[in-house]
């Protein structure tokens, strides 16, 4: 029997069980603790059994056999308060066959309250009433969570664990990320540092889930998820879904399964960014190339071949068409650190392929803008000499290390004076990072430069922001292929996604032919067909950054 419907089952026989229990006790106290029993052997033989014809004559037989050896035991002596033939008063000697270990795993799964009025029933020999005394709380609320207690402890311990349980095969965050901007704590990397966290945020991702549930899937007490689950729900990685005494948690954030079957899209896109490097990136090389001034960007030694891979990036850039600033903001997760953005990883386990970053030629990490403006007119024209606005994408193709962390606004800062002023308007320790991160070759730029004069009131900003729309017209062909590719990503989002995530996963997955990861694809392609050719090791420091700078 499925247990939601052993669950409900259970619900309606639970007063005709009591009253039972009560015609043969004539005790409250003593047809209390016969009904609990009654009720954990009657929900135990529902989840066991396939079909029950007589369900009334089934439960009456079930709650005679145990109102039989509940009277033996009183008549021999023996207390029935403890669970598996003793356990809970002498956990320490019972653990020849293990189940001591077992029966210690279960009350942690408790709450802090049951495991409290277990451990004063069963351990310190207290009566209910003794109980309620020292917990300032009725009899009745101590007496049903002594019953509710037992009932989860044998199933519990009755439970076998099976694969896919994360106490037996837990997973492991990989390719952690953010779309927004970090705060001062940092991104998803920096907060899922352990693997019981990652493993907490995988158990309530699909369905929601109590803290007790988290707990028992991924075999951990209580008191050590909840205060991860409490930090993890502080910075809004988690969502408490209601205000109860018992409330369902809810990860909010787009996890990825590595370990599902293949289901078509990686093929998808290298069929796209084959199109891409026949019929839409040729031409836009040759436009590049017939241009005088070539569209205002500069390089050291003015190497064309080095340019055009940042045209190949621009390419890839103007197939993003939706501005999706207004809907990013509205699901975008504010973080107590100043953070605001969607956090995400990729998920395998122990049994699956490893991921090795190093191993997906296609790995990313950009668009990263960095920029120093402002938006009031006045202090543009200030501040004019040292604005700057600059865009990078890391990728194998580029010789860097650190992603974002390393993409640093005051090094850009550095380079747009070295530019403006000369090496004398830097510190020393400015100079040597500018060098060491390969900025700087022999006190040559080595990023792309483009300058430009500002429109009044215009930023540097929104001027790199619309550089490549201006630049690149993209033909209708390209289009369709674009909302195409839209579509089919859509319905594949969908099927591996859970749908409180939805909205999310199709907000980061719009303009899918855009996205920062076709790059390398349509890269390594070029190179195939000889439309580019590979770079000096100098190069690879600096290749896909776009430096602009005013006029």
């Amino acid at each position: 029997m499925e247990k939601t419907i052993a669950d409900k089952k259970i619900f309606e026989y639970k007063d005709k069980i009591f009253g039972f229990a009560m015609e043969k006790m004539r005790n409250i106290n003593q047809a209390e603790e016969l009904a609990s029993d009654i009720i954990y052997e009657v929900y135990r033989s529902f989840l066991r059994a396939d079909s029950i014809d007589n369900c009334d004559g089934y439960v009456y037989r079930i709650a005679r056999n145990v109102w039989a050896q509940y009277i033996h035991k009183l008549e021999t002596g023996r207390r029935f308060e403890s669970i598996q033939e003793g356990m809970l008063a002498s956990p320490v000697e019972e653990e020849d066959d293990g189940m001591a270990e077992v029966l210690r795993r279960e009350i942690g799964y408790l709450s802090k309250r049951q495991r409290i009025i277990i451990y004063m029933h069963y351990y310190e020999k207290l009566s209910v009433a003794e109980i309620a005394d020292r917990l300032n709380l009725s009899p009745g609320t101590v007496k049903w969570h002594l019953s509710d207690a037992r009932t989860k402890l044998k199933v519990g311990m009755d439970m076998e664990r099976n694969e896919q349980n994360l106490e037996v095969n837990p997973i492991k965050f990989v390719s952690m990320g953010h779309g927004g901007h970090a705060g001062e704590s940092g991104d998803t990397h920096d907060m899922f540092d352990t693997r019981l966290k990652q493993n907490i945020a995988w158990a309530c991702y699909h369905q929601p889930r109590t803290l007790e549930e988290i707990a028992r899937e991924v075999g951990v007490p209580q008191v050590y998820v909840a205060d991860n689950l409490e930090k993890l729900v502080d910075f809004a990685y988690i969502d408490r879904l209601d205000s109860s005494k018992n409330p369902k948690y809810q990860t909010n954030m787009v996890l990825t399964d590595l370990r599902l079957p293949d289901d078509g899209r990686g093929q998808m896109f290298d069929d796209a960014a084959n199109i891409l490097c026949e019929k839409y990136i040729p031409e836009i090389f040759e436009e590049f190339e017939r241009n005088p001034d070539h569209w205002g960007m500069t390089c050291d030694g003015d190497d064309i071949n080095f340019l055009k891979y940042h045209v190949a990036m621009m390419a890839i850039l103007s197939l993003e068409f939706t501005d999706t600033g207004e809907e990013f903001k509205k699901i975008s997760v504010k973080r107590p650190d100043g953070g605001d953005f969607i956090a995400f990883a990729s998920v395998e386990d122990d049994k699956s392929k490893k991921y090795n970053r190093e191993d997906n030629p296609y790995w990313v990490c950009g668009y990263m803008e960095r920029s120093e403006f402002c938006e009031k007119e006045e202090e543009c024209r200030q501040h004019r000499e040292d604005a700057f606005a600059s865009i990078s994408l890391d990728c194998r193709f580029a010789d860097r290390s650190g992603d974002w962390r390393n993409n640093l606004e005051s090094d850009w800062e550095s380079l747009a004076k070295f530019i403006n002023k000369g090496k004398d308007s830097l510190r020393a320790e400015e100079y040597k990072c500018l060098c060491d991160k390969g900025y700087l070759y022999q006190d040559r730029v080595q990023p792309v430069v483009v300058r430009t004069t500002c429109k009044e009131g215009a930023t540097l900003h929104t001027f790199m922001e619309d550089f490549t729309h201006h630049m690149i017209k993209v033909p209708e062909e390209i289009v369709r292929l674009a909302e195409d590719t839209d579509q089919r990503m859509r319905k594949l989002n969908q099927n591996v996604y859970p749908k409180h995530m939805w909205e999310a996963v199709q907000l980061m997955s719009t303009d899918n032919l855009g996205v920062p990861d076709m790059v390398p694809r349509v890269i390594e392609k070029l190179l195939e067909k000889g439309l580019l050719e590979p770079i000096t090791e100098v190069q690879k420091k600096a290749v896909l950054s776009i430096l602009f700078l005013q006029e």
